[in-house]
């Protein structure tokens, strides 16, 4: 057997294996053996069959799975012992093409093409610099939080009449006809509740003004609810593509009229905030807040921090990759998601995404870094307390989040996405020590702006 590279450039080459029947014959004797050995074949004993029958039973079968699995050996072997590092795995070259007849026992030649892993260095300098931003909470933005908390721990009450925009209207929508009666076949007697200061169109707006129970008020069912033909969809009980037939005229027979009252800034308030005695005053209640506020914003101008260190990651290495190869790799591997029309867009992000893991490899590999148990306990915590708040647990406690994560690492695809996360905090932690990390003092307001520009710009 001979095995030998021809590299093309520094990130395609072919590996050929010649493959002649003494590679092959020895194996090919034995799995024969040992296939007779339990074959069950009628009129004969097991072990007893004759082996002209046994070959041509299984002969052929056997005898391409022995050459397949030589030269498979083989390829992988010579790449482990040379450390070759490749992307993908090896597939049929496009260039060579291999003699493999399995229809007699000759020399066998396979030609597979490879995609070299690019070789280059580390990137980072002192001069790389990324901003750490220190929130400023003052006490414009604890106020902002006192009154989101009384909106959040409000009520709605009855009332007789609407009076400001900040009112809601419960009752019954109709579809009308060209004459305001009810349409013969329409929508009719659609339950539903609007809030008057969700209405842009002040027109509209202006008519649920001064509405009590039992007033029936016309309105245009698109001004509506602004235009938003999924939410009247989902209103009338229409499917999407209903939604354009609708006539725009709707009467609102008014069942109920309420009112939102903010909560009071008082101890029951402080109580369902921070549990029952734990706060007994506004201003310990103001300085709690803002004592939260400040960590919560830390952790937000940190993660910013983060981001920005994973765009340098792929901005400061632009790194070569054996582009045709991986879109064929991609097209033969993965069928159903790379296809010749999409191959091309798909490839922008799977390629941007190779180049950050080769990145995070070097980092690891040039600190001589490794993940640890707590690395990827923390990852876990972490990932399990995020999900909780996805889930609508806002401040999920510990031994709920122990209990969920221990039942999540039972699932592979729940422990691959965590290994990517500590690899991710661990990697971003490195590159922050060889790079310049300066303090910068902003707004909230100010942040939050400048994370929308951010995102708009990168189409995050």
């Amino acid at each position: 057997m001979n095995v030998t590279l021809e590299k093309k450039d520094d990130l395609n080459a072919i590996l050929s294996i010649e493959i002649k029947p003494e590679d092959y014959k020895p194996g090919v004797t034995q799995s024969l053996k040992d296939y007779r050995k339990t074959a069950k074949v009628p009129g004969f004993r097991p072990g007893l069959a004759p082996m002209g029958m046994i070959k041509k039973m299984v002969g052929k079968s056997i005898f391409v799975e022995e050459v397949n699995k030589i030269a498979n050996n083989a390829l992988f072997s010579y790449l482990r012992e040379q450390k070759i590092d490749i992307l993908g795995q090896p597939i049929n070259s496009e260039e060579k093409e291999s003699e493999a007849n399995f229809d007699e026992e000759g020399d066998f030649l396979f030609h597979f093409d490879l995609g070299l892993t690019p070789q280059f260095e580390l990137n980072f300098t002192s001069k790389d610099k990324v901003t750490r931003h220190k929130l400023i909470v003052d006490d414009k933005e604890v106020d902002k939080e006192v009154e989101n908390l009384c909106r959040r721990y409000g009520s709605l009450e009855k009332i007789d009449v609407t009076e400001v925009d900040k009112d809601s209207l419960s009752g019954t929508l109709t579809e009308l006809d060209d004459k305001g009666n009810p349409l013969d076949g329409g929508v009719s007697d659609q339950t539903s509740t609007v809030l008057i200061e969700m209405v842009k169109d002040k027109k509209e707006q202006k008519k649920l003004i001064g509405v009590k129970v039992g007033d029936s008020v016309d309105v245009d069912i698109f001004k509506l609810f602004n235009g938003n033909e999924k939410v009247v969809a989902s209103t009338v009980g229409l499917p999407a593509e209903g939604v354009k037939d609708l006539n725009k005229n709707f009467r609102f027979d008014i069942t109920e009229v309420k009112r939102f009252i903010a909560s009071e800034v008082n101890q029951s308030l402080f109580d369902k905030v921070f549990g029952e005695n734990i706060v007994s005053s506004e201003e310990e209640f103001k300085d709690k807040l803002k004592g939260n506020l400040e960590t919560y914003y830390a952790s937000e101008a940190e993660n910013h921090v983060d981001h920005e260190v994973q765009h340098l990651v792929v901005d400061k290495h632009d790194l070569a990759l054996p582009d045709e190869f991986l879109k064929r790799w991609l097209q033969q591997t993965y069928p159903d998601t790379y296809t010749p029309e999409n191959t091309e867009d798909n490839y922008v992000k799977e390629s941007n995404g190779l180049r950050a893991q080769l990145v995070r490899e070097k980092v690891l590999e040039q600190h001589e870094a490794k993940l640890t148990e707590e690395d990827i306990n923390q990852a876990s915590y972490g990932y399990t307390a995020q999900m909780l708040r996805q889930y609508g647990m806002s401040n999920p406690d510990l031994p709920t989040i122990q209990q969920f994560e221990q039942q999540n690492r039972s699932d592979q695809n729940y422990m691959n996405q965590v290994r990517d996360i500590a690899v991710n905090q661990k990697v971003t932690q490195l590159v922050k020590g060889m790079i310049s990390v300066k303090e910068k003092e902003v707004s909230v307001e100010k942040f939050y702006d400048m994370i929308q520009k951010h995102n708009e710009k990168h189409n995050h």
